[in-house]
């Protein structure tokens, strides 16, 4: 098809200022620039020898007439941060010249009827706009006050300070004439700035140029190409947006995990259609899906099992109806896999998770393995992942094979690759040498992340003495103690200094009630007995019967030595598989 288009040099002050108000179209990605972004732009207005080229705005005047705006198919990024860029120029304004700070509100950030109500030039989109009219474009915003909610709020937010305080440099030691002439002069820098016009007159033609376009900004995700692509296979109609809400949705389950939904949507795609790059993913997805519809509804689903992967309570997994018969228990692999920070295997819980029901079987035992290998391979050998990524993605594509056939080659085939993947997950195992070496190099360290990983350590430990794999790694109920402590007393006739390249290893660490910890202090090895004695925790109690055994005797050889124990038992009975 023939592209149809009108492209322009202008300037900001006929584009942005003149007698048009914009729209940011429903498939646009969200507020983006960060703070290099929005630098380049300030230095740019600095720059007193050029007329700086800004890039180009492409608009669809298709809907116009009937809404009376202009969308915006590219140039969002730049245009939401001149508006931010012209409150803060107001906002200095309004203590210099608090008539010319309302001259720019009604002139270059709204428009102002025969009534005297204003109207914005540009309408933002549905994740942002309450805030960007409250904070932004709002005459009496106060930006300063706000609490950002999402990324996109957290950015406005930052982007102004940084205009405003870059700004307020520029006038803070001028008097008020001189003061009031150097903002005229920025207000000038901004209307000069030179950008391309294009204009179009077509939706399918503004969703091409926008998945073609990637001008100054930052670049566009594999996130945002396909959502621009699924609005444009999916119209909205009069009485509702389906695809808008359903991205909503997932963009809503999404930002609870704290990733990117670029990440979330190749998982679910190797997951279920293939084994891709993410370089290669758009292109996949655009050749492969017919229905755009269920491709939506899928994304929807399995949006929320990637919730409940990564930031899902015990209480959710319990109220989901999955089909788990023990969902505790597979939320407490799934805490583990979360504090080694690892997300590959993902891939294969949601392959899993998806087809449950069809499997008809209890995943416990294998989500166990994924644990224990996890620990073996990642969190302690430290693997690269993308080799066990291309395992996952295989067993999770068989899954997804596998039930499609009947009733009772499918539970035979389902047990055949489960099988197989505990196979080859034991291939994949770090052989004995390089675990050791890492796990003895397992210390405390003064960081969530570190902490963690000492906790669950010790508690499957502690689990192993007490044979029972019902317990549930609770951090809130215990603390991790030092026996021998970082900071001695007398009675050990040690320094801080000569403890400090042992103090903190795995072997003199145990874990302990909250209670007991804040009273256990930094006694002798006979009063840190007499304290902890009282103790439920098998893990601790044996370490007091060692203390006690070697008559209150507890130094560096003997942590070592109790890490090289630890060690063993890691290896050969609690993470084994």
């Amino acid at each position: 098809m023939a592209k149809k288009f009108e492209a322009h040099d202008s300037t900001i002050e006929d584009v942005l200022f003149g007698a048009e108000r914009f729209k940011i179209p429903r498939y646009q990605r969200p507020y983006a620039w960060g703070e290099d972004q929005i630098a380049e732009l300030w230095a740019d207005l600095e720059d007193d020898d050029a007329s700086p080229f800004l890039g180009s705005f492409i608009l669809n005047d298709q809907t116009k007439e009937e809404t009376g705006f202009v969308e915006v198919i590219d140039g969002q990024q730049r245009i939401l941060s001149l508006m931010i860029l012209m409150a803060a120029l107001r906002n200095n304004a309004k203590a210099i010249d608090e008539e010319w700070a309302k001259l720019i509100q009604r002139k270059d950030i709204a428009f102002e009827g025969r009534d005297g109500n204003q109207t914005y030039r540009v309408l933002c989109g549905d994740s942002t706009h309450s805030f960007f009219e409250e904070n932004i474009l709002a005459y009496d915003a106060n930006i300063l006050a706000s609490s950002p909610k999402t990324k996109e709020h957290e950015a406005i937010k930052k982007n102004y300070l940084f205009l405003f305080s870059r700004i307020q440099e520029i006038v803070k030691d001028l008097p008020p004439k001189k003061a009031s002439n150097a903002l005229r002069k920025l207000r000038e820098s901004v209307e000069n700035l030179t950008v391309i016009h294009i204009r179009i007159t077509g939706e399918d033609e503004a969703y091409e140029i926008f998945e073609a376009t990637n001008a100054r900004g930052v670049e566009l995700s594999v996130a945002d190409l396909l959502k621009n692509l699924i609005f444009r296979k999916i119209k909205e109609t009069r009485l509702r947006d389906d695809a808008k809400e359903k991205w909503l949705q997932i963009t809503g389950n999404i930002e609870e995990t704290d990733t990117e939904i670029t990440k979330f949507i190749r998982y679910y795609w190797i997951s279920k259609y293939g084994f891709v790059t993410e370089r290669k993913l758009f292109k996949e997805v655009k050749k492969t899906v017919e229905n755009w519809e269920q491709f939506l509804n899928d994304l929807v689903d399995a949006s929320r099992l990637y919730y409940l992967l990564l930031a899902g309570s015990e209480e959710e997994w319990r109220q989901e109806n999955l089909g788990l018969k023990k969902p505790e228990r597979i939320h407490k692999t799934i805490v583990a896999v979360r504090l080694m920070n690892v997300s590959q295997c993902h891939v294969f819980f949601m392959g899993l998770l998806r087809n449950l029901r069809k499997i008809n079987m209890d995943p416990t035992n294998t989500f166990q393995l994924v644990e224990n290998f996890t620990f073996n391979y990642s969190a302690i050998a430290k693997q690269p992942g993308n080799k066990v990524e291309r395992i996952y993605s295989k067993y999770s594509l068989r899954i997804e094979k596998a039930v499609s056939l009947g009733e009772k080659q499918r539970t035979k085939e389902v047990q055949r690759l489960f099988a197989s993947l505990a196979e080859e997950l034991k291939n994949e195992r770090p052989n004995r040498s390089l675990f050791k070496d890492e796990f003895m190099n397992i210390r405390y360290r003064n960081t969530k992340p570190a902490r963690l990983l000492v906790t669950y350590i010790l508690s499957r430990v502690n689990d192993h003495f007490e044979k029972t794999a019902e317990k549930v790694i609770d951090f809130s109920e215990v603390n991790i103690e030092h026996f021998l402590p970082q900071k001695p007393s007398k009675q050990w006739n040690l320094t801080v200094k000569e403890v400090r390249d042992y103090v903190n290893l795995l072997g003199n660490l145990t874990l302990v009630s909250k209670g007991l910890n804040s009273s256990a202090g930094n006694g002798s090895a006979k009063e840190k007995v007499q304290l902890l004695e009282d103790t439920q925790i098998m893990l601790t109690q044996q370490l007091l019967e060692t203390v006690r055994s070697k008559g209150y005797k507890w130094d560096k050889k003997m942590i070592e030595q109790r890490q090289e124990d630890l060690e063993r038992l890691a290896y050969e009975k609690v993470w084994d598989y």
